[in-house]
């Protein structure tokens, strides 16, 4: 029996290449949605990163900030520390008029100062270090570091100002030189008075003295001295009897 077809001979070859068309325009879609989403996906990461650089940029230029702030701090710190270290210079811890009081009151007869020259200086003094001491008690109670000996530590260095005197002056002999460096040594306020000269010298015509030149360092306790006699104790210093001999 003889089948008749009536649809058209390309209907079949029409229909395939439609179904074609749309699978591709389906994949075609699929594709441009993905795309989509990647790049807005990218632009909101871009997004995000620039966000993220803004706050970083933010906190250094906060960071900038407290650092310039922390460093004016120190700078005004350091420039306190140098005031309170001048303010403790210009201090004088034995007032100079004090001083050159006692100078003048310990002159013997006759004898006068010419030059009188107060400098300071800055010297390094060993400081013993306390001894650590090594042992145990025994079982009698006893301590056996005396056995043991002590372990003692290096001696530490400080810088210490000193306030050094110089006196230039006239005598009629030696022995009143001699005289007023007894006193000055026995003055509680200086230390280390030495003589580095004396010689004649023409004062007048026909009249011959002895020219001096005394060095001497102001005592460690010479303050805690003064804070002891806050009357002044301006009286001359007792000295030893001078010599008989010229020096």
């Amino acid at each position: 029996m003889r089948v008749i077809d009536f649809l058209p001979a390309d209907y079949a070859e029409r229909r395939g290449r439609r179904r074609a068309n749309l699978i591709c325009l389906g994949l075609a879609g699929a594709a441009v949605l993905a795309l989509g989403m990647i790049s807005a996906l990218a632009v909101a990461r871009a997004m995000g990163v620039t966000a993220l650089r803004r706050v970083v940029e933010l906190q250094y230029r906060e960071a900038g900030r407290q650092i310039e702030q922390l460093k004016k701090l120190e700078e005004r710190k350091a420039g306190l520390l140098r005031k309170v270290e001048l303010s403790a210079d210009l201090l004088e811890r034995v007032p100079r008029s004090y001083i050159l009081a006692r100078l003048t009151n310990a002159l013997p007869p006759y004898t006068s100062i010419q030059i009188f020259i107060m400098s300071t200086e800055e010297v390094e003094v060993e400081v013993p270090a306390p001894s650590e001491a090594v042992g145990k008690a025994d079982e009698t109670g006893k301590d056996r570091s005396a056995q043991k000996g002590a372990k003692k530590k290096r001696p530490e260095k400080v810088k210490k100002k000193e306030t050094l005197f110089r006196i230039d002056g006239l005598a009629p002999t030696d022995v009143e030189v001699a005289e007023y460096i007894a006193r000055l040594s026995a003055d509680p306020l200086f230390e280390e008075v030495n003589l580095k000269f004396s010689e004649e010298f023409p004062y007048q015509e026909g009249l011959q003295v002895r020219r001096f030149e005394l060095s001497f360092r102001l005592s460690p306790k010479a303050e805690k001295w003064l804070e002891s006699n806050p009357a002044g104790g301006l009286e001359m210093p007792v000295s030893a009897p001078p010599p008989s001999e010229g020096l």
